[in-house]
């Protein structure tokens, strides 16, 4: 199994029998600044910090791919519901610690027994930098 990333516990991988990846996988950076007005003169920006970056992607498990949506969103709706804060890794890249902040699903085949088939799920994670 080729191993692409993981948040916290959730392995994003590739194999013969599993795909478990992620698509349209989105970044935000967003710097803060005050803005003081001047007499006669134009406004004077000021740079306060940045806000946490947010990330954002969607998900889509299905058990034709190899997993089990349910089990997999009950993970991820677990995880948000407790704030748990999760390490974020993508190849060799490390983004740090993350929670998440939203979590949309959509249960796109349903069995004749309620069993959801695929799913897809959006995900938005915000950066967690302690105290």
């Amino acid at each position: 199994m080729a191993t692409i990333g993981a948040l916290g516990d959730i392995v994003f991988a590739v194999s013969t029998n599993t795909v478990k990846t992620f698509n349209d996988f989105k970044r935000t950076v967003s710097p803060k600044f005050a803005s003081h007005n001047r007499h006669l003169k134009d406004t004077l920006l000021e740079y306060t910090g940045n806000d946490p970056d947010k990330i954002s992607f969607s998900m889509l498990f299905s058990v034709y791919l190899g997993t089990d949506p349910q089990g997999e969103i009950k993970k991820l709706k677990t995880a948000a519901r407790t704030g748990k804060i999760m390490y974020l890794v993508i190849g060799r890249e490390t983004f740090g610690n993350w929670v998440i902040t939203g979590l949309s699903e959509s249960r796109e085949h349903i069995d004749n027994k309620g069993n959801t088939l695929v799913a897809k799920v959006d995900i938005s994670l915000t950066e967690y930098a302690g105290r």
